[in-house]
């Protein structure tokens, strides 16, 4: 087992280098070929071995006339030790030669990138270069989406040498193929970093550190360039993918390209969210599990035919077949690795030989690129074929308990007289239930074996826990050896030029796909398929998986815990529950404490959203009452920042606000009703005749709340000695040109000596109104109107105001400038929060006085 720790200490070494990177511990002028010394001198350690001679315990009288040996320290723990530093050096070593912001010199491409807010800027400079086309052709939405190497930039006619992928969009008009020569004009910038996605990291893992923007592309002429076998996996994998295009009808043949192909482009996003919701997307992407059902059907069909020692050829084959079929790139060669560990642990019966290999095969692939340890695909692939090695036979042998509780019992032999002829039906029979268990075994079990282990993952990326997970994988897991096994057949029938025989083989995957889909929209239909679990983190990800390895060597664990003296096994099995209790009772007690915490606390909450470019602001009363004041422009965001405040078993709201119906207030709000239940909205005269708002309406009279009317002198009691006062707008609205945003609901909250003025888009005309009528506007916390646009927000305004505290929520460099210069030097002197750069700003208050956080 050195080779796993040594694994572990390497994968450490990694992470301790990006965090000594980030920390500007090694940079730059950090040797790029360190850690091939330190690997080097890996086989030198035994050599440690002759300078650490066995120390003796002194202590202990032994008899060793009697030829008893003292016990000492083993002479390899010191040759050990040195082999873990050094590959942890080594780890450290490695990421600071691949870092995820290289150092970047005039020959690499990424020297020339803009910043990338000047990503449509039409005004900004542009490059001219040249390259191939260097990854398969993504088509969606009427778009293309390319990966293409550059090897030289032209400046003034001249080409420059120079290195490096970018990845750009263009039209469908002109089709590209990989390996054309093709030259490019445009805006190149660096990949942005989104508020919920590190989109310049996931980039950076595939090596593209440049995008493209306003692409002008053309082909050159001239031969294919690129790999020629990865041309030729290509243009079967285009071939297939139109074979099935043409055979199925959609949102069918966009799952079985993403299913046998690996082009996950044509599956349409609500479809897509429904798999991920009912934990199911490891159907419908190439993984470990995914190609560990293909080797264990191969397998299954081999052992019958050659025997169980000589199935795992068929297995193999079947792996390696269906890895050439998808193209055969990186993560495709990475799940087919995963899947034939889990061929080689069934194969040996010994889980400790393919810890190892996966060990290994961990270590060759961090080794070749050490981004790949962050790659979500690679850490669910090594967990998935890790679940497999751990729980497997485990599963598979509680299973075949389960089943023999319902066989019945074998009678007493009786000799025949004569030969004996077995019944056709007998046989078919017996066949069918061997085919069906089968079927369940390689589908379900493996399913279950995989999620164990990739669950936590799930949830720590994802912040999402399917309830209906079990269910579904139940339901839809018989059928997918037909879509993977009969679909493949189709395809390569179908690629070979027989199309009628390939319409005969995909009758029996369409039939599968088209179950699949039904089951899961039926389950993800159900009330509560999915849980969102907020503040999950890394301390509950490690402390899962510390439960799962403690499950998983659990009675190694009691051999050394008995072997000290600790703990008696035969008291620990009559006192203590099994760990099947213990597990249960350890989620139980999570649970209930979750809710405890989460409970209402007495205090008045307000939470400013970190919704980016646009309003959104959730009230939490005394007693746990909730209104949500906007929305931004993404339900991902607004329901991501929701779950991160709101009680975990909370899916209730006893008020929503619109301030006024402009997109990045509004167009989230739409989508609330159908995630929450939604009691009463707050809707306002103006906003009732303005056309623009009617989605929103008709979203809240889909989901029966009641809508009310309210104006300027209005007040809403929402207990504890809490009040929304309605100030603004006028029954009959607020003429003016910018009628949306000068009509916006504004509203005061109220509670003891603390209140908080809540603006909407409201600007400088509306503000110059309130002063003349006298309007109650002084309050301890002000949102600063329109995101901080200087069309609001006037010195005279903000002195009556005289908040203790100012707020702006706007979104990390926008487009429109917000928070603008002179209403930042209006605000000078006073505490002021953005939510760009503050993230979630939560403030609470007893009534007397108030207490600030920042997410970041």
């Amino acid at each position: 087992m050195v080779l796993l720790t040594c694994t572990l200490a390497y994968l450490t070494g990694i992470v301790a280098g990006r965090l000594a990177w980030q920390a500007g511990l090694i940079g730059c002028d950090f040797p790029a070929w360190l850690w091939l010394a330190f690997l080097a001198l890996l086989p030198l350690t035994p050599l440690l071995k002759t300078l650490s001679p066995p120390v003796v315990d002194q202590t202990m009288r032994w008899p060793q006339q009697a030829g008893f040996v003292p016990p000492g320290r083993s002479p390899w723990r010191t040759a050990v030790w040195a082999a873990l530093a050094l590959c942890a050096m080594a780890g450290l070593a490695r990421f600071a030669a691949h870092p995820l912001t290289p150092c970047w010199t005039p020959s690499d491409l990424a020297y020339y990138n803009l910043p990338a807010a000047r990503a449509f800027d039409q005004d900004a400079p542009q490059v001219t270069v040249t390259g191939f086309v260097s990854s398969y052709p993504l088509v969606s939405d009427g778009k293309q989406r390319l990966d293409v190497r550059v090897d030289a930039r032209l400046e003034d006619g001249v080409a420059q040498p120079v290195t490096g992928t970018l990845r750009l969009s263009t039209g469908t008009r002109s089709r590209f193929r990989y390996g054309q020569p093709v030259r490019l004009r445009g805006r190149l910038v660096t990949p942005p970093q989104f508020e919920d996605f590190a989109y310049a990291d996931y980039l950076a893992r595939k090596g593209v550190f440049s995008l493209l923007y306003g692409a002008q592309l053309d082909p050159l002429p001239g031969p294919a360039r690129g790999n020629p076998v990865t041309r030729a996996l290509y243009a079967l994998r285009t071939r297939g993918e139109r074979v099935l295009n043409r055979l199925l009808p959609e949102p069918y043949a966009g799952l079985a390209n993403g299913m046998l192909l690996g082009i996950e482009a044509g599956i349409p996003d609500d479809l897509y969210d429904q798999f991920n919701l009912t934990g199911t997307s490891h159907v419908i992407v190439i993984s470990g599990s995914n190609v560990a059902l293909i080797a264990a059907v191969f397998a299954a069909v081999g052992t019958r035919l050659l025997g169980r020692r000589r199935a795992v050829y068929p297995a193999l084959l079947g792996i390696a077949a269906f890895a050439l079929l998808v193209g055969g790139d990186a993560a495709v060669l990475r799940a087919a690795l995963m899947g034939g560990l889990f061929v080689h642990a069934t194969a040996l019966g010994r889980r400790s030989t393919a810890l190892v290999s996966l060990a290994l095969a961990c270590w060759i692939m961090t080794l070749i690129n050490p981004l790949t340890l962050w790659d979500v695909g690679f850490q669910l692939s090594s967990a998935a074929t890790a679940g497999l090695i751990l729980f497997s036979p485990a599963i598979t042998a509680a299973f075949d308990r389960f089943v023999s509780r319902f066989r019945r019992p074998a009678a007493l032999p009786v000799m025949p007289s004569g030969p004996v002829m077995e019944s056709p039906v007998t046989g078919v029979a017996a066949s069918s239930k061997v085919a069906l268990r089968s079927l369940i075994q390689d589908g379900l079990l493996i399913t279950i074996a995989a999620n164990i282990t990739t669950l936590p993952l799930v949830i720590f990326y994802f912040g999402r826990l399917s309830l209906v997970s079990l269910l579904t994988n139940l339901l839809i897991a018989p059928v997918q050896p037909l879509i993977m096994l009969w679909g493949s057949a189709g395809v390569l029938a179908g690629a070979a030029g027989l199309m009628w025989p390939a319409r005969l083989l995909l009758l029996a995957p369409w039939l599968s796909l088209v179950w699949t889909v039904r089951m899961v929209e039926w389950t993800a239909a159900l009330p509560g398929a999915s849980l969102e679990i907020a503040h999950y983190g890394l301390g509950g990800l490690l402390m899962t998986y510390g439960l799962i390895f403690a499950v998983a060597q659990r009675r190694t664990l009691m051999t050394r815990a008995k072997a000290l003296g600790q703990i008696d096994r035969s008291w620990l099995q009559s006192h203590l529950v099994g760990p099947a209790t213990a597990g249960l009772l350890s989620v139980a007690a999570v649970v209930i404490w979750a809710a405890a915490l989460t409970q209402p606390d007495g205090l008045l909450h307000v939470h400013f959203l970190d919704i980016g470019q646009g309003d959104g602001i959730l009230i939490q009363t005394p007693s746990g009452r909730q209104v949500l004041i906007d929305g931004g422009l993404s339900p991902q965001t607004l329901f991501s920042e929701l779950g991160a405040v709101m009680p975990f078993w909370d899916r209730h709201l006893d008020m929503v606000l619109l301030t006024h119906p402009d997109g990045d207030h509004m167009a989230a709000q739409i989508d609330v009703p159908a995630r929450f239940a939604v009691d009463q909205a707050l809707d306002t005269s103006v906003s009732q005749a303005n056309p623009d708002a009617q989605p929103w309406r008709d979203a809240l009279a889909a989901a029966g709340a009641t809508v009310h009317i309210d104006a300027a002198g209005g007040w809403i009691d929402l207990g504890d000695g809490v009040a929304l006062w309605v100030l603004w707008p006028p029954p009959d609205g607020f003429a003016h040109e910018h009628a949306d945003n000068e009509n916006s609901l504004v509203v005061k909250l109220v509670y003891g000596a603390f209140s908080a003025l809540l603006t909407g888009d409201a600007g400088l005309p509306a503000e110059a109104e309130w002063l003349r009528r006298g309007t109650p506007i002084q309050a301890t916390v002000l949102k600063v109107g329109h995101h901080g646009s200087k069309s609001g927000s006037s010195p005279e305004f903000i002195r009556a105001v005289d908040p203790a505290l100012a707020v702006i929520q706007v979104g990390a460099e926008n487009s429109y400038g917000h928070p603008h210069a002179e209403v930042l030097a209006t605000l000078d002197g006073r505490m002021v929060l953005r939510t760009d750069q503050a993230g979630r700003i939560h403030v609470s208050s007893d009534g007397q006085t108030m207490r600030v956080e920042r997410a970041r």
